[in-house]
């Protein structure tokens, strides 16, 4: 089923993403490996993305982003899940390299796919990723330290709620305590994309 995302993103540096990580509460880390899909083609439209997520200690997941815009430093996108198992041979147990959307993936994440004029998407490639989940009082953030394509790594915080009261502050507290945390507009399919050489998407 669709649904709308608010995210807002911060950059941080190696040391305070650990500083971050000994003032707030950490509820769990998880072990995350990202495979992303698109149409090579299209890349530079800003379509948005499909992504395969292995996690440890849950089962895959696939998931369509389509952006919206931006309300201040907040992303708005809508978010379509399915568990990859429910999506049939094509997907589960491990998508094929290329995934013919009228025959492959039938249902509510294709018929979004082909809404934005893509009939076939393609394996990219895979980013892996830790993330954390840090109570910090106020609310949960989710930390994570993202190794790209390029071998670089890179560390940040991310704040997802519906409530816009709730991302401005959450945000004061990270920048309270990582003095080097600056708001990004640039997800990690955008930083997977240029690790990788590839036209920058627009999300």
């Amino acid at each position: 089923m669709a649904s709308i995302e608010k995210e807002t993103k911060l950059t941080l540096s190696e040391d305070d993403y650990y500083l971050v990580k000994e003032k707030g509460r950490v509820l769990e880390c998880r072990e995350q490996l990202n495979v992303y899909f698109h149409d090579p083609s299209k890349l530079h439209l800003g379509l948005g993305y499909f992504r395969v997520r292995y996690e440890t200690g849950r089962e895959p997941v696939a998931t369509l982003k389509i952006p919206i815009g931006w309300e201040g430093a907040v992303r708005r996108m809508v978010e379509i899940e399915s568990p990859l198992r429910e999506l049939g041979p094509s997907l589960f147990p491990r998508p094929k390299r290329q995934i013919r959307i009228r025959d492959d993936l039938p249902g509510e994440l294709g018929q979004h796919i082909l809404a934005l004029g893509i009939t076939t998407l393609r394996r990219l490639g895979g980013m892996r990723n830790l993330r954390c989940l840090v109570d910090m009082g106020a609310g949960v953030v989710e930390l994570d330290r993202t190794r790209l394509p390029d071998g670089t790594i890179q560390f940040e915080v991310e704040i997802e709620s519906p409530d816009d009261a709730l991302h401005a502050s959450l945000s004061s507290t990270i920048r309270e305590w990582a003095p080097s945390a600056v708001e990004s507009s640039v997800g990690k399919f955008s930083k997977f994309l240029a690790a990788l050489g590839s036209l920058p998407s627009l999300l």
